[in-house]
């Protein structure tokens, strides 16, 4: 039986590309497995472990690149002697990988793999930089570069400043529109509305 697994790390990622070029080698839809989880391991993989766990020996799953199956050279090796013990094997469409075949096919895996989890790491790296660079507000928080807004989560609750600027607006004192408002407050448009100027008409 021919299987497919397609993976993304993040929810907010689309699995589309990854599911036509399965069904291009002939992968039936509903042979796919679509999975939204890290790559560095197998562990919380839920989808991927009822993948193997209805495989059986003969099997053969097919994913779109190696990265998409596992970002960790360890994980990797220990997964497909694993799988290989089982009598199941793994192709790797964009590497031309096919782990049922002896000599060469191991070597190329094990180079790919090794790739595969520097690039990783070097993302980490350049993303740890990224946020070295960043300059903070008065409150602490980092400001983005790119939107010179606070990165991440939204505070619970506004400072001192941020609550007479509001009060000012509320009473007419700030003739500005409510987007305005938000970049003023350092907030976003959907915390503005969300939990500032939710009860308002």
């Amino acid at each position: 039986m021919l299987y497919g697994y397609a993976r993304v790390s993040r929810q907010e990622q689309d699995l589309t590309r990854q599911k036509k070029e399965l069904k291009e080698y002939g992968v039936l839809e509903s042979n796919i497995y679509e999975e939204k989880e890290t790559g560095k391991t197998f562990e919380k993989r839920e989808v991927y472990k009822s993948l193997i766990a209805k495989c059986q020996a003969g099997d053969k799953i097919v994913c779109t690149s190696l990265d998409r199956f596992s970002r960790n050279v360890r994980e990797t090796t220990k997964e497909i002697e694993k799988l290989e013990e089982q009598g199941i094997t793994v192709v790797f469409l964009k590497e031309q990988i096919d782990t049922s075949q002896t000599g060469i096919s191991k070597l190329i895996l094990s180079i790919f793999s090794w790739v595969a989890e520097q690039e990783r790491l070097t993302l980490l790296e350049r993303q740890a930089k990224a946020y070295k660079t960043l300059k903070k507000d008065e409150q602490g928080r980092l400001i983005s570069s790119r939107t010179g807004k606070p990165v991440g989560r939204q505070p619970k609750e506004l400072t001192t400043r941020q609550l007479e600027l509001l009060q000012d607006y509320k009473n007419g004192k700030l003739k500005i529109n409510k987007v305005e408002l938000a970049n003023l407050l350092g907030v976003t448009k959907s915390f503005l509305y969300r939990r500032i100027l939710k009860n308002e008409s």
